[in-house]
This record gives C-alpha cells, structure tokens and sequence, in this order.
C-alpha cells in the first residue's frame, strides 16, 4: 500500500468534460473574440470604392461636308492646328491651369482620338485597266477619361474639356475656311462667277461651324477597393471558429490541472484500497468515511487517527469534529492537525497513532496529496489512507 510510482496516462472523459464545463466562460470569450476579429475585417472594408475611373466617348462632325454643295471639296479645308494637334494645345499645362481654375477642380482628363481608316475601291476603265481609289471611311471619334475619388468632380472636368476642344475644333475650322475665301476672293477679282458662288457658299457656311462633338457613350467603373461587406456567414465562422479555439483552451487546461475533483483521480496517485471515501454535503457520505476510518483503525490496532490537511491553507477542525462524532462511540477518536507546509518535527512525530490525508477537491492537487504522504511516511507515521472532502472550514 501507499503512494504509486507511476503516471497513468489515460484521460477519464467524465472528469474532463465536467472540468470543460467549469471552465465555460472561456469558451464564451473566445467565441465572441472570433466574432469581433471579423467585425474588426469589416471595419476595414471600404463601402464606398476609392477610385471612380469615367470614360465617354464623342464622335466628330465633318461640318465642312456642306461646302460640296457648292463645288468645294471638303479636302481643301485644312485646319489650323490640325485635329491631332488640337488635342495636344487643350492638354498642354496652360490650358489644363486655365479649366482647372473655371471649374475649381484640379482634376487630369486624357484624350485620345482614333485613327483615320482608308478604304481601297478598284473601277474597270475597260481594255483590262483598273482604277484604283482611296477614299476614307468612319467617323473619328474622342476618348475622355477620368479618375477620382468620386465620379461627380470627373464628369465636370470632362464637360470642360470637351467643351475647350470643341472651341479649338470651331476655331481651327474657320480658319481653314477663311483662306480658301481669301483665295476665291482673289480668283474672284477676275470676275468669275464660279468663284463668287464659292464665296457665297463659304460666306453661308461659316456660321453653321460649332465645333460640337456628339455623345456616344459613357463608363464608369470602380477601383481600389470593394463595396461588399462581410456576411452573416462570415461572423458565424468567427462564432463557431472562436468557440472551437475556447474549447480546445479549456480541454488543454482540464487535462493539465492537477487539482483533485475526483476519486479517480486520487487513484492514479495512490492504491485504491488506501483511499478512504469521498465527504459531500450528504450527511450519508460523512457516516460512510467515519467506518471506513473505523474499520481500517481496528484492523491496525489503532485508537487514534490524525486527519492532515493535503493543501497549506486547508483546515480539517470542522471534518474532524463531525468524524470524532461518529467514530468515538466506536472506539477510536479523531483530531484535526496542520498541514505538514506548516507542523514542526516535534508535532509530527507526536501525533496520533494513524494519519489519513485529507484532500480538499478542486483546490488541493496531486502533488499535495504525494508530498503530505511521503512526509508522513518519512517521519514513521502510519498513514492509514486518504480521503477527499468537498469544502475545508
């Protein structure tokens, strides 16, 4: 009999799910810990996107082609800067400070203009010849694009833009105009009437020029950041995610905690034929440890039991007052001492005939229980057992 030299490892699942359950609360926080982190994830979320990138697309008018009517090729109308010039005069730095003064915002618009495109007609003059012919075909068309923080600042840019090019393409086309005037007007000094028709359809045409460009169409898109927030899903993830962590904590300090709450427990420390019973507040458990102390004290000859504490702060005045109750009608009486943290050697070696060890569960641990006994024994005191009891006084 006495203290076992050796670990059990086996995990008794009752005990541990029970020290599971008093250990609930952690569970709880880190659920709602799992819950927060992903509120925090939210937070960071943007709901509205940083960058708003506007794109429109406007086609040129030829506003020339009226002078056909009056027998002059639009060719002939050469604008003074050309189309791709023009872009490049309303996106030099002095023309973007001056719009960006009108409208108060300094916003960047690109522009580009597409190419021309050509198409290849052949004609058969007879005898096996081929003429061949140039013409161009499509529409050019400009490209406005815009990016900020917000699409209304993009498309008041754009608007000023489009406008300060249009002016450029209405200037630019009258000027072509007015010098094949002046050059039907010099013709015209020699009195031909062809030229004076041509002056008159220039002079008709002038004021139909604006410049103007045609809406297409228009894009906007969104980058840099994401309108979607986190789902109902995501925070139960957290929940569940948060709440396996809590459990797996608990499990881990359950199977480490080395406090008594069972006699199972006492019995991987000591033999179980050493462990005495198990004092609740049942009246009943109490008469139960009184004759097993009883029981084990006649069987060695012993009229005097000392019940010493496991754990430092522990008293067993209360527990042996109650036992002495029952046990001394029997024949052997019961008295409460220190804990071994605390006697003196002359204390020690004067007890009484026998010593139980007296564990407080869930507060005295194994190691306790081992040290008190191997003090005991090591001072020649017959240990008679150990016992468990709920609560010291």
């Amino acid at each position: 009999m006495g203290i076992l030299n050796r670990e059990v490892g086996e995990v008794e699942l009752i005990p541990v799910a029970k020290g599971v359950i008093s250990r609930w609360w952690i569970v709880l926080i880190a659920a709602l810990l799992g819950t927060v982190a992903m509120w925090s994830q939210e937070s960071n979320l943007s709901t509205t996107p940083p960058i708003t990138a506007i794109t429109r697309i406007y086609e040129s008018r030829d506003e020339t082609s009226l002078l056909s009517v009056v027998g002059i090729d639009p060719a002939t109308i050469n604008p003074l800067p050309s189309f791709d010039n023009q872009i490049q005069q309303v996106q030099e730095q002095a023309s973007r400070e001056k719009i960006a003064q009108e409208i108060g915002i300094d916003v960047e618009v690109t522009i580009s203009r597409s190419e021309q495109r050509f198409s290849l007609l052949n004609t058969s003059e007879g005898d096996g010849k081929t003429k061949f012919t140039f013409l161009s075909v499509g529409t050019p068309t400009y490209t406005f694009t815009c990016s900020d923080s917000t699409a209304e600042p993009c498309n008041t840019a754009i608007d000023a833009y489009v406008a300060a090019l249009s002016k450029v393409r209405k200037d630019s086309t009258i000027a072509g105009m007015q010098r094949v005037k002046s050059m039907l007007s010099t013709i015209a000094q020699d009195g031909s009437a062809n030229a004076q028709e041509k002056i008159s359809g220039i002079d008709a045409a002038l004021p139909l020029i604006t410049g103007e460009l045609a809406l297409l169409s228009t894009s906007e898109e969104q980058f840099g950041g994401t309108i979607t927030s986190v789902k109902k899903s995501t925070y139960g993830f957290g929940f569940i995610a948060g709440a396996l962590i809590g459990l797996l904590i608990a499990l881990q300090l359950t199977i480490v905690d080395k406090r008594v709450g069972s006699l199972s427990q006492l019995a991987k420390h000591v033999e179980r034929t050493d462990i005495l019973g198990h004092v609740t507040a049942d009246a009943v458990s109490l008469q139960h440890v009184a004759a097993a102390l009883v029981a084990r004290a006649n069987r060695q000859s012993i009229t005097s039991i000392s019940l010493v504490p496991a754990a430092f702060s522990g008293k067993t005045s209360d527990l042996a007052a109650k036992l002495h109750t029952i046990a001394h009608p029997l024949g052997v009486s019961v008295i409460a001492q220190p804990s071994v943290s605390s006697i003196d050697a002359q204390t020690l070696l004067s007890m009484g005939d026998g010593s139980v060890v007296v564990a407080e569960a869930k507060r005295s641990t194994t190691d306790d229980v081992v040290k008190t006994w191997s003090v005991l024994a090591s001072a020649q005191q017959t240990v008679v057992g150990v016992l468990l009891a709920d609560t010291l006084h």
